[in-house]
């Protein structure tokens, strides 16, 4: 009898714990996220710089991730995260219409039905179901790239709005 009542109170302690996380991210790591602790080199570091097209304009739109064949959102961010300090952290607008990301998003990325503004402002947590019910497009990007670690640019947005006025999108890899 003692052993089913610490099996439960560990499982609704477990449950309590997960639900006070900001951010939450389901089955698997995002690609970001395998680049950066797959590399030893300490100077390469840092988020990557990924700039981004989208079908239609989803600008501030609050991204979740989807696992690879789109069946559900494995990563998801809580009320804080959509902050960089006390701002939003909503992406840069580019020249030719790309973004520069500014969340940590991946070529798997999902947008809700709603915006940064309003996501921040709810007070509940949503399941990963939950969001899953609120995506506007699984597949909303044109193209996608990433241009290296943050740490090799020294002015990032004029430096990406040369490389795409170039056409050639030197330094950058292609996702999408």
């Amino acid at each position: 009898m003692k052993q089913i009542f610490y099996f439960i109170l560990l499982t609704v302690f477990s449950g309590v714990i997960t639900a006070c996380t900001s951010s939450k991210k389901t089955d698997k790591a995002t690609s970001n996220d395998k680049e950066m602790t797959e590399t030893g080199n300490v100077g390469a570091v840092g988020p990557p710089v990924i700039i981004y097209k989208t079908k239609a304009d989803y600008y501030d739109k609050v991204p979740v991730i989807l696992s690879d064949d789109k069946s559900k959102v494995v990563s998801y961010p809580g009320a804080r995260d959509l902050y960089k300090g006390d701002k939003l952290a909503l992406p840069t607008r580019l020249h030719d219409g790309y973004l520069l990301d500014n969340r940590g998003i991946n070529e798997n990325v999902a947008f809700l039905n709603i915006s940064y503004e309003k996501f921040t402002k709810l007070q509940r947590v949503f399941t990963a179901g939950q969001l899953y019910e609120m995506i506007l497009d699984k597949d909303p990007l044109t193209v996608m790239y990433n241009c290296g670690k943050k740490s090799k640019f020294k002015d990032e947005v004029p430096e990406l709005n040369r490389i795409i006025d170039k056409g050639t999108f030197e330094g950058c890899t292609k996702l999408k």
